[in-house]
């Protein structure tokens, strides 16, 4: 297991290299960067150089890149909802627009992989709304591939879902695209080890934060009513065998505080794969 934090840690102040070295210092070997502004202002090339610079001493820390859902996040607000499935070609534009922002840090450091929404909340499932992510993945694809990264697109609460999206990927064949399994979007849907079954092989990255099954609440591992246990089993059947990363946000206002917490989920996850490691595969 490779244990990842993604700085949603702190989305709600702006990412510094102090704390990027106190997660690295807590024992976490990968990083995925959340590029909202202003906690990274993907656009300051002053700042995102700083950044860079300092990723590339640290061995291959830096895993992924979440790209933006928005042009500003503000606590508890956001400004300006971006999706790559949406309709109206304006949208959809200015979407695949920030995204290309995003990805140009890919260029000042290696970033493996790159994760973004497949659509917004309130996009609804239909040929048209796939259409969207098909048009917009023919620009971002090639686009991420010339920078060495390579595209996942996360699950979220709408009726774009898990299994409706590995069917996507398997028809449409939009390139070199795979799945962010979001353990957290999937329990507020259905049993996720439903899920990870439906995706597959697709899955090449993970979100794993909690909730108690009604709303979005982003908690830490545990600390809500998802099955960690039947979720992390259904990984190792699957075949995953990658990273396991955090993206929780820390409520305390304490950074340290908000840090050993994550210290503690990440040791209670690291526990509960070794014991689903050693279970036999389920029989299908």
């Amino acid at each position: 297991m490779l244990p990842g934090i993604s700085t949603y840690l702190f989305i709600e102040d702006r990412l510094d290299l102090d704390r990027l070295a106190a997660l690295r210092r807590q024992g976490f070997q990968r990083l995925e960067i959340l590029a909202l502004r202003p906690h990274f202002d993907y656009r300051d090339r002053q700042f995102t150089g700083e950044v860079a610079g300092w990723l590339l001493d640290q061995e291959s820390f830096l895993h992924s890149l979440h790209l933006p859902h928005c042009l500003e996040y503000r606590p508890g607000r956001i400004q300006t909802p971006l999706s790559i499935a949406a309709t109206e070609p304006h949208r959809r534009t200015q979407a695949v627009d920030e995204a290309r922002r995003a990805l140009e840090f890919a260029e000042r450091v290696p970033c493996p992989l790159a994760v973004i929404h497949a659509g917004a909340v309130e996009d609804r499932y239909r040929p048209r709304h796939l259409d969207a992510i098909y048009q917009s993945l023919e620009i971002l694809v090639p686009f991420a591939g010339d920078r060495g990264v390579r595209l996942t697109l996360e699950n979220i609460p709408n009726r774009l879902s898990l299994e409706r999206m590995g069917r996507f990927l398997r028809e449409a064949k939009p390139g070199d695209v795979g799945i962010c399994f979001d353990a957290g979007h999937a329990h507020l849907e259905s049993t996720p080890a439903d899920r990870i079954t439906a995706a597959g092989q697709w899955i090449l990255t993970t979100h794993l934060h909690d909730n108690h099954g009604h709303r979005d609440e982003h908690l830490p591992p545990f600390a809500g009513t998802a099955p960690w246990q039947e979720i992390l089993q259904g990984l190792a059947d699957s075949g995953y065998d990658g990273c396991l990363l955090l993206e929780f946000r820390g409520e305390e206002g304490d950074f340290r505080t908000a840090l050993a917490s994550a210290r503690e989920a990440c040791n209670r996850l690291e526990a509960c794969w070794e014991t689903v490691r050693k279970t036999p595969a389920r029989e299908e």
